[in-house]
Order: structure tokens, then sequence, then C-alpha cells
């Protein structure tokens, strides 16, 4: 099984896009890497303190993590506080997938729940049957994490608190996207990857400069375009762009066989 030859477009931010490439080039491929967003840190002060005085009074019952990104930021933050390691042990932690649960092990921060589905969907799946009504929750993730969560976790009675712990921004350079579109009209690209429903959105606006919506979606919609789960692909969709493969599992391995099944 091999993606020889094929040119598989990787959105992602650009520290998180090696492995896939490396992927890539392992497989025959040629990874062509756009990253459409950066990762910047935003740690609410007033936030972090509450946080860490329910963690420390014990008032916190679920604290859930939705991405890699959210605990490095926030281990990062909290690394010389030694008590926050002690009292986290006695709240109950989801991981929304196994690279989020791999990453809070290397914390020494035990993962209680993983979902089947890695999703937020999934999540809420794995709450239900335990039961969350007055329970206390507490997601740190990006600030522009999509409200399904929330809005489901509050539908079953918890009590949400949100902090918003980093955000997506451009890129400072422009001049990737600019050659990406000019290949993209030359046909030079075969698949293109999106992993959150934000590198989607920011390659619109990243795009504008150079191209028209319109003539982004004829392009777009003529490749093989790949979304790493549903939330992604409802982004895609609201841009106009048809998903042409999504995997089962919402992993970046899972979405690189998607990629290698279609191809063989």
């Amino acid at each position: 099984m091999s993606l020889r030859g094929k040119v598989i477009a990787i959105t992602r931010p650009e520290k998180q896009a090696d492995e896939l490439a490396d992927t890539i080039s392992r497989l025959g491929g040629k990874p062509y890497k756009v990253p459409t967003i950066v990762i910047k840190p935003s740690l609410p002060d007033d936030l972090i303190k509450e946080f860490t005085e329910k963690i420390h009074d014990e008032q916190v019952d679920f604290l859930i993590f939705t991405s890699v990104n959210g605990v490095k930021i926030l281990m990062d933050y909290l690394k010389p506080n030694l008590e926050f390691r002690k009292k986290i042990e006695k709240t109950t932690i989801i991981a929304i997938g196994p690279k989020t649960k791999k990453e809070l092990e290397k914390h020494k921060i035990k993962v209680t729940i993983v979902p089947e589905s890695y999703s937020s969907e999934g999540i809420i799946e794995k709450v239900k049957k335990i039961g969350i009504r007055n329970k206390f929750v507490i997601i740190p993730r990006s600030r522009e994490g999509n409200e399904y969560l929330v809005e489901e976790l509050n539908s079953l009675g918890a009590k949400v608190t949100e902090i918003p712990i980093y955000e997506c921004i451009a890129p400072s350079d422009n001049s990737r996207i600019s050659v990406f579109i000019k290949d993209l009209i030359e046909k030079k690209i075969d698949v293109i990857t999106f992993t959150s429903p934000s590198t989607a959105q920011y390659l619109f606006k990243l795009s504008a400069k150079f191209i028209t919506n319109g003539d982004l979606r004829k392009l777009l919609n003529g490749i093989v375009v790949v979304a790493i789960g549903p939330t992604t692909k409802g982004a895609l969709k609201e841009l106009g762009i048809e998903t042409d493969l999504m995997p089962s599992k919402y992993t970046i391995e899972a979405m690189l066989d998607s990629i290698i099944q279609h191809f063989n």
C-alpha cells in the first residue's frame, strides 16, 4: 500500500505537521505543508486562578481535555504547581482520544475516560452513562472550540466552566498561501487534509487576498478533500466544500489510512 507520487497538502500548524509529513514520505507520497493556523497560548488570569482554586478545594468533578494543545499549554503553565498535581488525581479526567491521553500521561496525570468515538459526541455518550447532573466540569480548550460539547453538558445538568487557554491565529507570512493557490490552479496537488474547523476557515480567510471564495471552492472540489471528523466536515460544508474522505476513527492515523485505501 503506498501513496507513490501523490501530493498531499497538510493544513495543520507547522510544528504539528511533521509526523504526518514523515509518514506520507515513507509511503512514497509528497507532503505539502501549507499551515493555515498558528496556535497561540491565551491564558486568562482570572479563569486560571478560579480553576486552580477549585482544584485545590476539590470542587471539580470532571476535567475534560479535547486536544493535545490544551494539555501542553495548561501543563506548561502549571508545571511548578506540585499541589495541583496531587489534587488533580481526585478529579475524573476525560481525554477526547488516545493522543490526548498519552500527552496527559507524560505529565503523570491518570486518565479515567477515553470515549470509543474520539469526538465531543463520544464524550457526551460516555457521561450520559455515568450521570453528570450537578457535577462541576471544567474544559480547558481553544477559544474557537465548537459549542456542542458545552451545550450538551449543560442540557444534562452539569455545571460547566470553559477556560479558553489558546487560540488559533493566522500565520504572519502569507506567501505560502499564494504559492499554494498557484499550485492548485496548476493541478499539482492531489489531496488536501483538514484536522480542525479552524484549518479550513483560515484557509479561506488567508486566500481571499489572492482568489475569490468561489474560485477557491471550485479548485478544492476538484481534488480529494479529507476531514478528520464530523465537526471539520461540517465546517467544510458551511464553506461550500464537499468532503471526499472521513475516517471512522477521528485520528491522524485513521485519516491517513483512508487516503491510502482511496488510492489503492
